[in-house]
């Protein structure tokens, strides 16, 4: 496990503090999935290895959180996890003002490129929105104008 945990912090994995407003929870989640998706590792170490990387609130909350689990509950896996992480640190009003930023998201003064960018990161919080690349697209053209 000592390998893993060099090999891990190695590949700069992003912490999270749960503190900061700031934090974007999602992207820490995709981060932290690649990384250990590229590790290959199995259910008990994704889960170690994910705790290291928590501090401050982020890692009180899950000691917490892990401590209260009913034993009953069987193994943390990655998906129960991340459900409880979003559910602590990314709660339904944040999604959903992301949600209500992308259907009202314009172009403003930005190029093409910028608007296009930010398009996509905000499109990741409404993906029924833009399932149909006809939808996506007319979403996209209409903030454009």
């Amino acid at each position: 496990m000592a390998s893993r945990l060099r090999n891990f912090t190695r590949m700069n994995a992003p912490m999270l503090y749960g503190c900061m407003v700031e934090d974007d929870q999602k992207e820490f989640i995709d981060e932290v999935y690649k990384i250990l998706l590229a590790m290959g590792l199995s259910t008990s170490e994704k889960d170690y290895l994910t705790t290291y990387i928590l501090k401050d609130v982020a890692q009180a909350w899950h000691v917490q959180w892990r401590d209260n689990r009913p034993l009953r509950g069987g193994p943390v896996t990655w998906e129960i996890f991340k459900k409880a992480l979003f559910n602590r640190f990314f709660p339904s009003e944040m999604g959903e003002a992301k949600v209500v930023e992308f259907i009202n998201f314009r172009h403003g003064g930005m190029s093409v490129h910028q608007y296009y960018l930010k398009f996509t990161k905000l499109s990741e919080y409404a993906p029924s929105l833009v399932l149909d690349p006809r939808d996506e697209m007319s979403h996209f053209v209409m903030g454009y104008q």
